[in-house]
C-alpha cells in the first residue's frame, strides 16, 4: 500500500476549503480533530466495546512551527482505512451513511484541519502494527504519503504513550504564518465552551486531558475540560410536529437568573441560545430570529431533531458547507425553525414584558428618591453595628477576627480564573509566612490555590498578603470561598456570570455600603419572600410569592398603597436584621460562643429587628 500521490482533488481547492472551513483558527481545528477520536470512540460503543474514552492534547507553543498533537485510545486505522480516510477527500468515512450516532459528515475535517494549520502526520496503532501518512505541501502541492507498516515494538509505543492495544495519533505543526496558537488559558477555556464540543465535554464516559508541553516534553501544566450548562429553571418541554414532514422536534428551554452570552458577542462560545443535536450530534447554535434580542439572553436549552440525521445520509444540503450550521434556507429548516418560533414567542414577549416594568420602576422618581433614602439609613445602620466598614483611613483595616478576602464579593465569569487578595493581621493574630488553607462550599467554584503563604504587605508590615485563584464553572452558580488557619477565617462570595462584567458600585453609596439596592423581582421564587443577595448586595423582593402578590396594585406595584408600604417595610427589616446579624456574628464584629454561631445569629437578628424596625418603617412607610 506504501506509496506517494496527490489528493484526490485540485489543489488549489484543498486551501481554498482548508481555508473556509478552518479559517485559519487553532480552536476550529482542534475541534474537529477531537470530534473524530470522540466519534472513534462512538463506533466502539455502539459495536458493545467497554472504553476508556481518553483524548489527550499536548500544545507546544514556539515562535514559528509551534506543535499540536491529539492523540486516542480508540479504534486505530490499518494502511487501508488510512488511505480512505485521510488519503481522500470528500468521502463519509465517518459512519454516517450506516446510521451511527457520530458527527463527521463531510469526510474531510481531518485534512482542512491539518492544511488550515500547515501540515502534519497521522500515525496508528491497529493489532501489532504501527501505520503512518503525512499531508504535505510540496511545491505548492498538497501531497499525502502513505508509510509502509512496521511492527509495533515497545519504544515505538513508549514514542506515542499508546503503550498497549488501538490508537490514532495526530500531530498538525502549524508552518503557516498568518496562524497564531493562542495562548493555553484560552484554548482551555475555550474549547471546553465551544457549543459542538459539549456533549463530548459533559459525557462522563469521556476525559480530554489539555496539556501545555515544553520543548523537551515535560509538561508545564495540565487541566482535564469538561462543561457544564448554565444553571436555570425548566421552562418548556414540548414535542413538536413538524408540519409537511415526518418529523418532531423535542424543545427543551431553561431561563437563566442572570443574563447569558449570545452568539453576536461570544460566537460559538456563547453559553446562551439553543443547541440543535440529532441523534447526539451537535449541528448549530441558534437562538432563531431572537439572536441578538437582550431579552432573550436569559434562555437556553436544546432542539433534537433526529430527521436531520436521515437528511444527512441522504446528501441533503441542510448544513452549511463551511460548517456554520444549519442551512436556514433549506425547507425543511424552514420549517423547524417557524415551529420552534411559535413556542418561543410567548415566552420572549412575557420576558420582555418584565423587563419594560423592571425598566419602569427604576425611572420612577418617586420610588427612586424613596429606596435612596431608605438605603442611606440602612448602610448608616450597618455602619453603627460594624463599625470596621468605612473608608477613607490610610492603614489597611481588617475585621475584629484579623484576617478578610479583598473584595469580599466578586464575579468570574466561566472557564475564567479570578484572583483575590487575602489580608491578615501578621502582629496580632497569625505570624508572616503562615500557611493559610483554602476551600469553596461549591464544586462549581474552584479554588485553584488551597494553601496560600502570607508575605508583609509592602506599605504596611504588619498586615500579611496572599493571592487566592478561584476558577468558575458553571454559570449561575455562587460559591463562599473560605480561607482558614487554626480559629481564624475570611469569606468571598463568587459568582460565575457568563459575560466578563465587574461589580457595579453604586457611585453615591461607595465600597463600604452593605446594601446598594431593593429589587422587585416577579420571577424568584415565590416561596421565599425576601432575600439578600450577595453578591450584588441587594434586597430582593419576590412579588409573585402569595403574601407579596395580594397587596399589589392594578399596576403590580408594591409601593403606592398604606398596606403595601407597611408589607415592603415588614421585608426590608427582615432582610437587613438578619444580614447584618450574619455579617457581625461570621466577622467577628459580635460576640459569640464557639460552637453556637447560628444561635447567636437569630438572638442578634431579633435584637436589630426590636431596635431598627422603627426607623426602617419611618423611611418607607410615607402614605403618599
Amino acid at each position: 500500500m506504501a506509496g506517494t500521490r496527490k489528493l484526490q482533488y485540485a489543489d488549489r481547492v484543498a486551501i481554498q476549503q482548508a481555508d473556509q472551513a478552518i479559517r485559519k483558527d487553532v480552536l476550529r481545528a482542534l475541534v474537529e480533530v477531537i470530534t473524530n477520536s470522540n466519534d472513534s470512540y462512538s463506533r466502539l460503543e455502539q459495536a458493545g466495546w467497554s472504553v476508556g474514552g481518553e483524548i489527550f492534547i499536548h500544545i507546544h507553543r514556539k515562535h514559528k512551527n509551534s506543535t499540536i498533537r491529539v492523540w486516542d485510545h480508540a479504534e486505530g486505522m490499518n494502511d487501508s482505512r488510512m488511505d480512505k480516510v485521510v488519503g481522500t477527500y470528500g468521502e463519509a468515512t465517518s459512519g454516517i451513511k450506516e446510521d451511527k450516532h457520530v458527527r463527521g459528515m463531510w469526510g474531510r475535517g481531518l485534512k482542512d484541519s491539518i492544511f488550515g494549520l500547515g501540515h502534519g502526520y497521522v500515525h496508528s496503532f491497529k493489532g501489532g502494527n504501527f501505520y503512518s501518512c503525512s499531508l504535505l505541501i510540496k511545491n505548492g502541492v498538497p501531497t499525502f504519503t502513505l508509510e509502509e507498516p512496521v511492527r509495533a515494538l515497545v519504544p515505538m509505543r513508549q514514542q506515542y504513550d499508546i503503550l498497549e492495544g488501538n490508537g490514532t495519533i495526530v500531530d498538525i505543526i502549524v508552518s503557516r504564518d498568518d496562524v497564531k496558537v493562542p495562548q493555553f488559558d484560552n484554548l482551555r477555556n475555550y474549547l471546553q465552551r465551544h457549543f459542538e464540543l459539549r456533549p463530548i465535554m459533559s459525557n462522563p464516559r469521556r476525559k480530554i486531558v489539555l496539556r501545555d508541553v515544553a520543548a523537551d516534553g515535560t509538561v508545564r501544566q495540565e487541566y482535564t475540560l469538561s462543561y457544564k450548562p448554565p444553571k436555570g429553571e425548566k421552562v418548556l418541554s414540548e414535542r413538536i410536529k413538524i408540519p409537511g414532514y415526518p418529523a418532531w422536534v423535542k424543545l427543551e428551554l431553561f431561563r437563566s437568573a442572570i443574563q447569558l452570552s449570545t452568539r453576536g458577542e461570544e460566537g460559538d462560545y456563547a453559553d446562551g441560545g439553543l443547541l440543535v443535536i440529532s441523534k447526539g450530534m451537535v449541528l448549530s447554535l441558534t437562538m432563531l430570529r431572537y439572536e441578538n434580542d437582550p431579552v432573550a439572553a436569559y434562555f437556553y436549552g436544546t432542539m433534537q431533531c433526529d430527521f436531520l440525521h436521515e437528511l444527512l445520509k441522504k446528501d441533503e444540503p441542510v448544513l452549511t458547507a463551511t460548517r456554520d450550521g444549519i442551512n436556514w434556507s433549506h425547507p425543511f429548516a424552514k420549517a423547524i425553525k417557524t415551529a420552534v418560533e411559535s413556542k418561543l414567542e410567548p415566552l420572549i414577549e412575557k420576558e420582555r414584558r418584565h423587563a419594560l416594568r423592571e425598566e419602569q420602576t427604576k425611572l420612577d422618581k418617586k420610588l427612586r428618591q424613596k429606596i435612596d433614602r431608605a438605603l442611606h439609613e440602612l448602610n448608616h445602620i450597618a455602619l453603627t453595628e460594624l463599625r470596621e466598614r468605612r473608608d477613607g483611613d490610610a492603614r489597611i483595616l481588617l475585621p475584629e477576627t484579623g484576617m478578610a478576602f479583598i473584595p469580599e464579593r466578586a464575579y468570574v465569569q466561566t472557564g475564567r480564573v479570578l484572583t483575590l487578595t487575602l489580608r491578615a493581621d501578621i502582629a496580632k493574630k497569625v505570624n508572616p509566612n503562615a500557611v493559610i488553607q483554602v476551600a469553596s462550599n461549591s464544586g462549581e467554584v474552584i479554588v485553584l490555590t488551597p494553601q496560600v503563604t502570607l508575605k508583609p504587605h509592602r506599605a504596611d508590615p504588619s498586615v500579611g498578603e496572599a493571592q487566592v485563584r478561584v476558577e468558575g464553572r458553571q454559570v449561575g452558580e455562587e460559591g463562599v470561598v473560605t480561607a482558614f488557619i487554626g480559629r481564624l477565617h475570611a469569606q468571598a462570595m463568587v459568582q460565575v456570570h457568563s459575560k466578563k462584567e465587574a461589580l457595579v458600585e453604586s457611585p453615591t453609596r461607595g465600597k463600604s455600603a452593605l446594601f446598594n439596592d431593593i429589587r422587585f423581582d416577579d420571577r424568584m421564587d415565590p416561596r421565599q419572600r425576601v432575600y439578600f443577595d450577595r453578591v450584588n448586595s441587594s434586597i430582593v423582593i419576590a412579588t409573585n410569592a402569595p403574601s407579596v402578590n395580594m397587596y399589589l396594585d392594578e399596576n403590580n406595584r408594591l409601593d403606592t398603597t398604606v398596606q403595601g408600604q407597611v408589607l415592603l417595610a415588614e421585608l426590608v427589616t427582615e432582610a437587613v436584621c438578619r444580614e447584618i446579624a450574619r455579617e457581625g456574628v461570621e466577622k467577628g464584629r459580635f460576640l459569640v460562643l464557639e460552637g453556637s454561631e447560628a444561635d447567636a445569629i437569630q438572638n442578634h437578628f431579633i435584637r436589630l429587628q426590636n431596635r431598627y424596625s422603627h426607623l426602617i418603617h419611618e423611611h418607607i412607610v410615607t402614605m403618599e
